[in-house]
C-alpha cells in the first residue's frame, strides 16, 4: 500500500509539474505574440502617420529657405530631433514619459512653424511622473488628430494642451484642443486611423485595463478632450 501511494504521489507530481510547464510555455508564447503585435502596430502607425507630416514639413522648409533662412534652420533642427526620436521609439517597447513629451515638443514645434501664431501649446508633465514607462508614440496620434481635425480647419487656430496626472492607481494622459469640436465634417465622432491604432495598441498591451475616450468640451473654449487611462506601473 505504501509503495502504491508513493507511486501515485509521484505520478500526480509529474502530471502537475508537466501541466504547469505547458501553461508557462503557453503564457510565454502569448506574451511574445502580444509584444510582436504591438510592435507591428507601432510600425504600421508610423508608416501611415509620418510620410504625410514629413512631406508637409519639407514643403514648408522649401518655402522658408528663401524667405526666412534662420526660421528654416530652426525647423530643420526640430525635424532632425523628431525623426531621431521616432527611430529610437521604433526600437523600444516602452520609454519614459518625459521622452514622450520631448518627442511631442519637437513635433509641435514643427507644427508651430507651419501654423505660426494660430497654434498655442501647453505641455504639463509633473516631475514625479516623468520617469514612468509608457509605450512610445502613444500621444502623437492624438495630438496630430487635434491639429488636423480640430485646429487647422478653424481660421483663428487655437490651443492644444497635453497633460499627465495620476488619479488613484491610474496614469491619465489628456490631449485637449480648442478646435471645431466633435461631429463635424472635419472631426468625425469616431476619430481617424491614428485613434483606431491607439485603441488597438492599448487593447494589445493592457487588455481591459487601459482605454481611450473622446468627448466634446462644453466650456467657453469648446473643442475635444482625448483621454488615455493606463494602469500605474
Amino acid at each position: 500500500m505504501t509503495l502504491v501511494l508513493s507511486l501515485l504521489g509521484t505520478v500526480v507530481s509529474v502530471v502537475v509539474l508537466s501541466t504547469l510547464a505547458r501553461l508557462q510555455a503557453a503564457r510565454a508564447q502569448a506574451e511574445a505574440a502580444q509584444r510582436l503585435a504591438a510592435e507591428n502596430q507601432l510600425r504600421l502607425l508610423q508608416s501611415q502617420l509620418e510620410p504625410h507630416m514629413l512631406f508637409n514639413t519639407l514643403a514648408n522648409l522649401r518655402v522658408l529657405i528663401g524667405l526666412d533662412p534662420a526660421r528654416a534652420l530652426a525647423m530643420l533642427d526640430h525635424l532632425i530631433a523628431f525623426l531621431r526620436a521616432t527611430l529610437n521609439a521604433s526600437r523600444q517597447a516602452e520609454h519614459p514619459l518625459a521622452t514622450e513629451f520631448e518627442h511631442l515638443a519637437d513635433y509641435l514645434a514643427l507644427m508651430a512653424v507651419r501654423m505660426g501664431p494660430r497654434l498655442q501649446v501647453r505641455l504639463d508633465l509633473p516631475a514625479p511622473l516623468a520617469t514612468l514607462a509608457v509605450p512610445p508614440l502613444l500621444l502623437q496620434p492624438l495630438v496630430e488628430n487635434s491639429i488636423k481635425h480640430g485646429l487647422e480647419p478653424q481660421v483663428e487656430g487655437g490651443r492644444i494642451e497635453v497633460r499627465a496626472q495620476q488619479q488613484e492607481r491610474s496614469l491619465v494622459l489628456t490631449v485637449r484642443d480648442t478646435g471645431v469640436g466633435l461631429g463635424t465634417a472635419d472631426t468625425p465622432a469616431g476619430g481617424g486611423f491614428g485613434l483606431v491604432q491607439v485603441r488597438q495598441r492599448l487593447a494589445t498591451l493592457y487588455g481591459g485595463r487601459a482605454r481611450l475616450t473622446l468627448q466634446a468640451v462644453t466650456d467657453g473654449d469648446g473643442g475635444v478632450l482625448a483621454t488615455i487611462r493606463l494602469p500605474m506601473p
